[in-house]
């Protein structure tokens, strides 16, 4: 549903859609809140919902989405979210929150996360120390953490594979 023109809320009859494996609806005129169901969706590997007119936050019930792969939001507004609800999606190779209303801290465990390629949490609320641990992931590609007020010290070695910080 890429820019396709449709808007308005996300219908509660796609609450059925349990079988859904990828959701692609970015830069179309949706509005409301992110759907509490999509956390049902537990086939869901591929969620994208950037450049809408969202309410945050998202859902908690995306914690139950641990087949995801790529999750992209993007541009939320009114009410801030924490990254609690990442800590069972291990599976994640792209994550990107950017202009989310992220609020909290990089989750300490997030070297654990080592199918990650692209972690984008740029533009949001964050505080606290960047976790050594995100270094540690081999995978790591692309990493945009900026306009955030985060703290600590870069390490002067990092990732083989991280080619954009």
């Amino acid at each position: 549903m890429d820019s396709c023109g449709l808007g308005g809320e996300i219908p509660s009859t796609f609450a059925n859609l349990t079988n859904m494996q990828t959701m692609w609806a970015s830069d179309s005129p949706f509005t409301g809140k992110i759907p509490d169901f999509i956390g049902n969706w537990t086939k869901l590997t591929s969620l994208r919902f950037q450049g809408n007119s969202f309410t945050g936050p998202i859902p908690s019930s995306f914690s139950k989405l641990t087949s995801m792969e790529s999750l992209r939001i993007g541009d939320i507004y009114n009410v801030s979210s924490s990254l609690d609800f990442i800590k069972n999606l291990k599976s994640l190779s792209n994550l990107v929150l950017r202009n989310a209303l992220i609020t909290g801290s990089i989750p300490s465990d997030i070297g654990e996360y080592q199918s990650l390629q692209t972690l984008d949490l740029s533009f949001n609320n964050l505080t606290g120390e960047i976790p050594s641990g995100l270094f540690n992931i081999s995978s790591l590609q692309d990493l945009f953490l900026g306009n955030n007020s985060l703290s600590g010290i870069l390490p002067s070695i990092k990732g083989d594979k991280l080619q954009n910080m």
